[in-house]
């Protein structure tokens, strides 16, 4: 990608999916990736920590990154069905996709809080029994996770578990159902993506030594689980990234203005919807496996 220009959108992932023109489509988004997930790994909590905390009086979950606080209020149906109290609270730096408290369950809050932004809230610390993380590929650009599991250690009580949830977003298959169908545009738009990351030294190889980083940072009983995504998932994945890769057109400058650009506005929209055409002919995209990893903050 060229030098930023008026007309070319410098991506900066704290603010590019919060943008107003994109809040009800990235809501509709985290609903659908939430639901995929869930096919995919089959708990909302890990059947050992949910064990685990299945006795505790009240249950208490922070969720960092809430989005929209799909997976809370997934989570608190799933533990009134099972006899379990729950204080569930929700954090995210923005909360425009909050809903409205009126249609939240009692038992959960959704707060707007930058937990990356130190110091926490006192009243925030050492009062959770479970940190729930998901999908911070995209704010974790080198691959240091101390600022994340230092945050979430915070928020711990001692013994209280982290438990995160992460595919890698460097990490793109294209299959076609058959020779005779091309994926050649699908595969040109990875290659695109690909390299400007790479450009950018954006790598998520960490994601397959989660369990590593949890354990180096001092967590204990750490493990971890590799699940892959189901064949019959791969369309709704394809429909997920394809809503990505929409909003993709404002980090490439229209020709208009930059003539010599590697790769203008205009011949990304045709290779956008090169690649559309192809997916209605049974091309998918999908990033091969979800890895949850568990660690138990000391005693």
């Amino acid at each position: 990608m060229t030098t930023p220009s008026a007309d070319v959108e410098e991506y900066d992932q704290s603010t590019f999916w919060v943008a107003p023109a994109r809040n009800f489509r990235s809501s509709a988004r985290l609903h659908l990736q939430h639901f995929l997930v869930q096919n995919t790994i089959g708990y909302l909590l890990e059947p050992v920590v949910e064990k685990a905390v299945a006795g505790f009086p009240q249950l208490k979950v922070a969720d960092l990154a809430c989005g929209n606080g799909v997976w809370l209020s997934d989570l608190h149906s799933h533990l009134v069905k099972n006899g379990i109290s729950a204080q569930l609270d929700g954090f995210d730096i923005n909360p425009i996709n909050f809903p409205d408290p009126a249609y939240l369950p009692t038992s959960m809050s959704l707060k707007q809080l930058d937990i990356l932004a130190k110091p926490l809230p006192a009243d925030l610390i050492g009062i959770y029994d479970v940190v729930h993380i998901r999908a911070f590929v995209s704010v974790i650009p080198d691959g240091d996770l101390t600022p994340v599991l230092s945050v979430a250690s915070e928020l711990l009580k001692p013994g209280g578990y982290i438990q995160w949830e992460e595919s890698r977003g460097d990490r793109f298959i294209a299959e076609s159902p058959s020779p005779q169908v091309s994926k050649v545009a699908c595969d040109t738009v990875i290659q695109v993506l690909n390299g400007s990351l790479q450009a950018r030294g954006i790598r998520n190889d960490w994601v397959d030594v989660l369990d590593t980083h949890l354990d180096k940072y001092g967590l204990q009983n750490v493990r971890v689980h590799v699940h892959e995504k189901r064949k019959q998932d791969f369309k709704g994945w394809t429909e997920d990234y394809l809503m990505v890769w929409d909003e993709l057109a404002v980090f490439f400058p229209p020709k208009s203005k930059e003539p010599n650009a590697p790769l203008s506005r205009e011949a990304w929209f045709d290779l956008f919807s090169r690649a559309v055409k192809e997916t209605e002919q049974g091309v998918v995209v999908h990033q091969g496996r979800f890895v949850t990893a568990v660690g138990q903050k000391a005693l």
